[in-house]
């Protein structure tokens, strides 16, 4: 037989080994005992009715298992580990201290794992608290600002504009306000409308509800805009026998949002120049703007007006 006959012959054969060698090293190698890491649900176990803890309890726990690689695995796939605590010995104004053994996580009947560490949290500390609930407003908490040349018009809208919020008594007989989590307005150059959680991030253990809401930002770009002709309201002292300002009238140039700007006229910005308390003569004086509200002065012509008193 030649040589690339043998080799043709026993191919089939050297496959089958090929494979049973890895299966038998996958065998071997699933017995072997090893330790992993898994991060396990928390579970808080019969908890009174009409009780809860003040801070909010971690919802997990992360141990080291050991066992045999494919018992491990198993557990990985198809398993359905937890951490457990038994709050049925819970009082109010009463701090639980819990240490965390293997007696507290729940593994798979027959499984042939072993809790061999728990690293994270060790221990726990919790304080107890009737459960209360009560409606609160909502306020909208915005970040950045929009693109240049825009403006937020108004306040934002939150819908609902209130939750109803239940949570241990001692804080929430003292909540006035719930606060979304920001909601971005950066480099914005429209209006927005979006979900916003409600940020319950401030340590105590609350529950809104709803959880969200939704968050309006109306925002409008600048607008600006001459008004020529303004009168100028002029006061001085009594006695004098002549008394002249030069000019009378003042151009005026604003901007700001456009709702606001557009909707002004001349005899919305009121303009002084006051020279009461000034001795015969001539001066040079600076008016007084009164800018309505959200607009901003661009310029003034003339900066100063001439005011002859004899």
């Amino acid at each position: 037989m030649s040589i690339k006959s043998a080799i043709t012959t026993n191919r089939s054969l050297k496959v089958a080994a090929g494979i049973a060698a890895l299966v038998l090293w996958f065998l071997a190698k699933g017995e072997q005992t090893t330790r992993r890491e898994f991060v396990l649900p928390l579970v808080l176990g019969d908890m009174p009715g009409g009780l809860t803890t003040v801070e909010p309890v971690p919802e997990s726990v992360r141990v080291i298992l050991s066992g045999a690689t494919k018992e491990l695995l198993r557990l990985d796939l198809w398993g359905e580990p937890y951490a457990a605590i038994d709050l049925s010995g819970a009082e109010p104004d009463r701090t639980i201290r819990v240490s965390l053994s293997e007696g507290n996580i729940v593994l798979p009947r027959d499984s042939g794992v072993e809790v061999a560490e728990i690293r994270d949290p060790r221990v726990l500390d919790l304080e107890i608290d009737h459960v209360a609930e009560r409606r609160v407003g909502v306020a909208a908490v915005l970040a950045g600002m929009p693109a240049a040349g825009y403006h937020v018009l108004g306040e934002p809208r939150c819908v609902p504009d209130s939750v109803m919020v239940v949570g241990p008594a001692r804080v929430v007989r003292h909540l006035a306000v719930m606060r979304t989590v920001p909601l971005d307005l950066s480099g914005r150059k429209s209006s927005i409308d979006a979900s916003r959680a409600i940020d319950v991030s401030r340590g105590a253990n609350l529950h809104p509800v709803p959880r969200e809401v939704r968050v309006s930002v109306e925002v409008e770009g600048t607008a600006t805009r001459v008004f020529s002709g303004v009168r100028v309201r002029f006061q001085h002292e009594p006695g004098f026998a002549s008394v002249t300002i030069a000019p009378e009238t003042i151009e005026i140039e604003l901007s700001g949002p456009a709702h606001v700007i557009n909707a002004l006229t001349a005899a919305d910005i009121p303009v002084t120049v006051d020279a009461r308390g000034l001795p015969r003569g001539t001066h040079e004086i600076a008016p007084e703007i009164v800018l309505p509200q959200g607009a901003e002065l661009v310029s003034a012509k003339p900066p100063r007006f001439a005011v002859t008193m004899k």
